[in-house]
């Protein structure tokens, strides 16, 4: 009973369910810090556009957003640190148990326990930040659209073509990251041999390993960033020609494209660590 549990709870969805009060109370603050930061672009512009007119109601505005971003990142940062402390001080004693109880050599224990630590920092770390990009995206979306519809446009195919680049790629980083965790495991064992070569030859492996992720990573970011350069410059041309925009609200669209370009740009990082996670999740759960 006790290993069924473990298995369900060493993955993100099993993490998230079994300590979900945790989560969501951490997800509600990312959310709201999220919205405000979807405002913040839109606020500048018309405090822009009231300067120019003599009116400084704009500042004011601008400065309650500022507070209220402090006061909820501030709060939120507080809180999920203690949370995920526990999180992690529970969980892990479980795999150090179970993995016992496989009677594991003392290397795969370490390693294994230093791979769950990756679960919570994805889960303190990483996901506040996928949530953010998800909701700054949709209201940037939104409000890009409302603006121009060209410019909507261009960055759905930016985002369309993104999504197919890493569904393509998605098995070769999930094999990219077996070899490489595989390689990990081996330390302690290889540094205990006490070895010169053989250290080296496990240090060169797993680099080896490290090279090749970096690698296909690069070539995907390059792809990404040419489309991403492509829809930046015909936005700032569309905007600068249409005479139809004020000051503030050129400034504006611009600050929601570089938004646009930084979630696009992000998503891919947070989607290689939830891969890496699914790997170590099976690695963790295996009977082995």
């Amino acid at each position: 009973m006790q290993n069924e549990r473990l298995i369900h709870a060493v993955s993100l969805s099993g993490l998230v369910k079994r300590f979900w009060k945790a989560a969501v109370l951490t997800w509600c603050l990312v959310i709201l810090e999220a919205l405000a930061l979807v405002f913040i672009p839109l606020i500048i512009g018309w405090t822009i556009d009231g300067l120019l007119q003599k009116d400084t109601k704009g500042l004011f505005q601008l400065a309650g957003a500022c507070g209220f971003l402090l006061f909820v990142g501030a709060g939120r940062r507080f809180y999920d640190t203690r949370a995920y402390s526990r999180i992690y001080r529970i969980v892990a004693h479980e795999v150090v148990a179970r993995e016992m109880e496989k009677r594991s050599p003392v290397s795969t224990v370490s390693a294994r326990l230093q791979l769950f630590r990756e679960f919570i920092h994805f889960l303190e770390m990483s996901m506040p930040e996928v949530i953010q990009q998800c909701v700054r995206l949709i209201g940037t979306m939104g409000i890009i659209i409302l603006i121009d519809l060209k410019v909507a446009a261009y960055c759905l195919a930016a985002a369309l073509l993104t999504g197919i680049i890493y569904a393509v790629t998605d098995k070769r980083i999930y094999s990219l990251n077996k070899g490489r965790n595989g390689e990990f495991e081996k330390q302690v064992d290889i540094l205990n041999k006490k070895e010169t070569s053989t250290v080296k030859k496990h240090l060169k492996s797993l680099t080896l390993w490290e090279i090749r992720l970096s690698d296909l990573e690069t070539i995907n970011y390059s792809i990404i960033w040419i489309a991403l350069s492509a829809v930046l410059l015909l936005t700032v041309y569309t905007m600068a020609t249409s005479g139809l925009a004020s000051t503030g609200e050129m400034l504006s669209a611009v600050m929601y494209m570089f938004g646009f370009v930084e979630s696009i740009l992000a998503f891919p990082i947070y989607y290689q660590e939830v891969i890496r996670l699914r790997e170590i999740s099976n690695r963790l759960s295996s009977s082995r």
